[in-house]
């Protein structure tokens, strides 16, 4: 018998989105087509699961997207309702947006926001309108004349050779990993990186420390691989491993942001960095280190990197271009400890073998020649100011409701707010004039935190910092 549920969330097992990303768009386009309206109960994720016969964890990646973008509101023990605050308004925009029902698996999610939403608040993104184009573009122009019939026919699964070497000599220089290029692996970003380690270190069925808060698509990510994640709460100094030691001793994975927490925006402390490198080694578990902007720090130089420190060769070091290039590059790379080297080996030649190889001749030339450490010297002057300039413009705008956070590193800080504003609310109403500002409380399990994550690296200039402050004033009137 065809219950409710699936009559309304038809899903496609066969297809290559995967099944949380399905459930998103069928109820995106249910509320878009007025199947489901304004003030609707949800069915509970357990419910829901148990009718669709799929995991838990799968349902609740899903309602965590819906909770974010402000379309799913919950009531706590009254359970998830579509959000009272979507206006017909919202819902023509979430017509246009939508998929419709029967999508196919060619039309994939976008797990960021649509093409069209504004930048300027968007955390994540780096300042587009200072990337030096004339540079890469000369440089892409030059690979693609030059491509040889060896280079036109290269698969390397590890990586670009010189790309690796030229990585090893930056980290060795600017993050202090003293590594070698066969330690190194390119991945298809972060994600791609989770995604290629859960092949050598087997996270399905694994106990996984993740820092609640703690990044929303990594955790999402790792639910749908059948990792049990393990959620370690956080203070002032960073991950306090105790809880994570008292919670699952035996976990075999932990996963920190060590030198700017995401989202927080704190440093672990030296303590804890010990203290962690200590439990792995005498449990036989491995740390897998975000480093995704530890090169912007706006007081001081910036810190080494947890791998720096690692005399018992049990983190792993993830890093990005997204943040320091541009996001749709799409190249990540992780250094594995010497012991990994054999079994990551083995494994990319199996799953490795697809990557763009000119892209990364691109970023090797963009490094070598000197343009990568440039442009960081740059942004670093850049993101200080325009940091500057948009928390100024929140607290001139918004004070005593909203407090911003004083560490000054990274590409984006927590705004908190007042407790008698809820952060769903506040971002889904902003969010409807264009913008794409998350709400702290659904990257977290506890309820704790209540807050904004604002990017500011494109904020251009006093006036647009203003501008958009006042309009965020309005989200904070409506709410």
């Amino acid at each position: 018998m065809e219950t409710p549920a699936k009559k309304l969330i038809q899903l496609d097992p066969d297809a290559a989105l995967p099944i949380h990303l399905q459930i998103y768009q069928r109820f995106k386009a249910a509320i878009a087509s007025n199947l489901l309206k304004h003030g609707d109960r949800i069915p509970s994720t357990r419910t829901l699961a148990s009718e669709l016969d799929v995991a838990r964890g799968t349902v609740e990646s899903a309602y965590a997207m819906l909770l974010g973008d402000g379309i799913f509101e919950s009531r706590g023990q009254a359970g998830t309702y579509v959000s009272s605050l979507l206006r017909k308004t919202a819902t023509k925009k979430l017509r246009t947006m939508a998929a419709p029902a029967t999508a196919r698996a060619s039309q994939t999610a976008n797990l960021e926001l649509a093409p069209s939403i504004s930048h300027v608040y968007l955390p994540g993104c780096p300042a587009f309108d200072a990337f030096p184009r004339k540079v890469w573009a000369r440089l892409s122009g030059h690979r693609m004349r030059s491509l040889s019939a060896e280079e036109m026919r290269l698969k390397e699964p590890q990586g670009y050779a010189p790309l690796r070497q030229s990585i090893a000599a930056y980290l060795r220089l600017a993050r202090g990993v003293e590594c070698e290029p066969e330690q190194i692996f390119i991945t298809n970003g972060y994600q791609g990186a989770l995604d290629f380690l859960s092949k050598v270190l087997k996270f399905q069925g694994a106990s996984i420390w993740m820092e609640d808060p703690g990044f929303l698509l990594a955790a999402m990510l790792l639910k749908d691989l059948g990792a049990n994640i393990v959620h370690v709460p956080i203070d002032e100094q960073g991950l306090i491993v105790s809880a994570g030691i008292a919670q699952c001793p035996q976990a075999k994975l932990a996963i920190v942001t060590p030198s700017h927490h995401s989202p927080l925006g704190l440093t672990l402390s030296a303590a804890r960095r010990m203290q962690l490198l200590e439990w792995a080694s005498q449990n036989d578990a491995w740390v897998i280190e975000d480093d995704y902007d530890g090169e912007f720090r706006y007081s001081g130089y910036p810190l080494p990197a947890l791998k720096s420190l690692d005399q018992y060769d049990r983190v792993i070091y993830a890093g990005s271009f997204s943040k320091t290039i541009f996001p749709s590059l799409k190249i990540g790379y992780i250094v594995v400890p010497p012991s990994l080297v054999d079994a990551c080996q083995e494994k990319a030649f199996i799953y490795q073998r697809g990557f763009s190889i000119t892209s990364q001749m691109v970023v090797n030339d963009f490094i070598s020649e000197g343009h990568f450490s440039r442009h960081l010297k740059k942004m670093r002057d850049l993101y200080a100011h325009r940091r500057e300039l948009t928390s100024q413009a929140l607290m001139d705008v918004l004070a005593p409701h909203i407090e911003v956070s004083s560490h000054k590193n990274g590409m984006h800080f927590v705004a908190a707010l007042d407790k008698k504003y809820a952060d769903t609310q506040v971002c889904a109403g902003f969010n409807q004039l264009g913008y794409g500002i998350h709400p702290i409380s659904t990257w977290s399990v506890g309820a704790s935190h209540n807050g904004l994550i604002i990017g500011f690296t494109n904020v251009a200039n006093r006036k647009v910092a203003e501008e958009t402050a006042l309009k965020l004033r309005h989200s904070f009137l409506a709410a």
